[in-house]
């Protein structure tokens, strides 16, 4: 292979690669869903059970579970929440959540409770919520239902999970706050921007090596 074709090659090769890794972070992390106190990616499942709303701007929060919905609160102190049994699944009413100015406005039924796992082994998946005692005794002693198709983790809980209110818990959530901070735009932009440098200086090269070499004439 000519030298005029090698060089621009490998600059094309290194820029398609350093523009495709900036590509790959936006998709990763602001085109995909992440639950925004955790990072995780949201799931199919994940995207059923929780549904949360900024009441002031109508924004959508993303969440994994119970106690990143309440952590979520630390930024978005005004919120709608409906909430599936981690049990039952749709097989019954969903539980209504509302927040305002951090604190808990109402929570419907009134028998719902957050079984928060993370507080002995720290894990999102170890956090489910309940619409009443009975679903609630059945999670602890099974960890998940396997009939329920919208069951997000599939574990058993740890023992001694402390079943709980939601005015009980989101104090101390909301005080636990987000802890998952992405990559900014800007650095994913500038990411996008060396690549398209190093296209440039290949393309560059390309003409200055493809150029056609000036034979001096000798003079008689």
């Amino acid at each position: 292979m000519k030298k005029s074709i090698v060089m621009p090659l490998v600059f094309v090769v290194v820029a398609a690669a350093i523009i495709g890794s900036s590509g790959y972070l936006y998709l990763q992390y602001y085109a995909t869903p992440r639950c925004e106190a955790c990072g995780m990616l949201i799931t199919p499942e994940m995207e059923r059970n929780i549904v949360m709303y900024d009441a002031n701007t109508g924004q959508r929060i993303w969440t994994c579970c119970p106690g990143c919905m309440l952590r979520s609160v630390a930024a978005h102190p005004n919120v709608n929440i409906t909430a599936l049994d981690s049990w039952y699944g749709t097989s019954a009413p969903t539980i209504t959540i509302i927040i305002r100015n951090g604190s808990v406005v109402s929570v419907t039924p009134d028998t719902a409770r957050i079984l928060l796992g993370t507080k002995i082994v720290q894990s999102c998946a170890n956090n489910r919520i309940a619409i009443n005692s009975t679903s609630a005794q059945l999670l602890l002693d099974n960890g998940y239902n396997p009939n329920n198709p919208l069951a997000v983790f599939k574990n058993p809980l740890p023992q001694g999970t402390p079943v709980v209110t939601v005015s009980a818990v989101i104090d101390g959530l909301k005080a636990k706050g987000i802890s998952y901070v992405p990559p900014s735009m800007a650095f994913i932009g500038g990411i996008a921007l060396v690549g398209i440098l190093v296209l440039f200086l290949g393309l560059v090269a390309w003409k200055k090596l493809s150029a056609p070499v000036k034979v001096a004439t000798q003079k008689n």
